[in-house]
């Protein structure tokens, strides 16, 4: 399970990742020392109640996220009682955690009822046992180009940004002819989803050669 919160807590932007229990309350945790010690209890206690009050209205929250003054909270429902909650900056990129965690969500479940989830090999791409093919377009160069703007944003979001490049990838194919000419194109789509000043100028600055 913490091999699990550990691709969370790699993200930009995030200081520590738990799984929160209404019961026995953080049964697992990925946290950075600096975070106060009641903040993970108060906020996940708070958290299984919102979910809680969801389904007593037929409602199931699949995730939410809340920005405080100095923190951003991502949650996400497990089985049980649980929870996953990840804290953030306070102007983290909540969309991209959620989608991270949201990967590793069946694996989590698995783990905490004693099974082994489907193997769709999720956790393993993240943790880059398993590639994200984004080469195959029959020009090397273009290949080799594609793989330094793979390696960009995984530098950049942690190791989601694999799966991020392909599917974009997917969309700027369609967009015209594979060419060295429209790799800007493919950086400026990628540089709106990274949504963080900061991460998005460190990102293209790697790939200043390509611009």
């Amino acid at each position: 399970m913490r091999k699990l919160l550990k691709e969370i807590s790699v993200i930009p932007g995030v200081s520590g990742s738990c799984i929160f229990d209404k019961n026995d309350g953080a049964v697992c945790t990925e946290m950075d020392a600096h975070l106060p010690q009641d903040l993970t209890e108060n906020v996940g206690i708070h958290f299984v109640r919102l979910v809680q009050m969801g389904r007593m209205n037929k409602l199931d929250i699949s995730s939410a996220h809340f920005r405080f003054d100095r923190y951003s909270v991502v949650g996400l429902p497990l089985d049980k009682g649980a929870i996953l909650l990840a804290i953030c900056d306070s102007q983290a990129n909540c969309s991209l955690v959620a989608t991270t965690a949201a990967m590793l969500v069946e694996d989590m479940r698995g783990e905490l009822n004693g099974t082994v989830p489907a193997a769709n090999g999720t956790a393993a791409a993240l943790a880059g046992e398993v590639g994200i093919p984004v080469s195959g377009t029959g020009d090397a160069e273009i290949d080799a180009r594609l793989k330094e703007i793979e390696e960009a944003l995984v530098a950049a979001i942690g190791p989601v940004g694999g799966m991020v490049v392909a599917d974009y990838l997917a969309k700027w194919r369609t967009g015209g002819p594979i060419v060295a000419s429209r790799l800007p194109e493919l950086i400026s789509m990628l540089v709106e989803e990274i949504g963080d000043a900061g991460l998005s100028a460190e990102f293209k600055q790697q790939l200043r050669h390509l611009l």
